[in-house]
């Protein structure tokens, strides 16, 4: 795995990370919200099949380079 892959799925595991709440028993999502959250994070873990990451001139990850889903709100 070359660099732009692992900031990048580092970058995909944070989001994922963050939304892990939304999947619990007791989150205070309505179903419909929940089934949004889903879909979400489906999209993320699915993301690396079709990314083509690329990092910038200091070597940071290029958010520009990969289209992120959009988060639910």
């Amino acid at each position: 795995m070359n660099k732009e892959d692992i900031v990048f799925r580092a970058k995909r595991n944070a989001l994922l990370k963050d939304c892990d709440w939304t999947q619990l028993p007791n989150a205070p999502l309505t179903d419909t919200k929940k089934k949004e959250w889903e879909t979400y994070r489906q999209a993320l873990r699915e993301l690396p099949k079709t990314a083509s990451p690329k990092l910038d001139s200091i070597g940071a990850f290029d958010d520009a380079s990969v289209t992120f889903p959009t988060k639910p709100s």
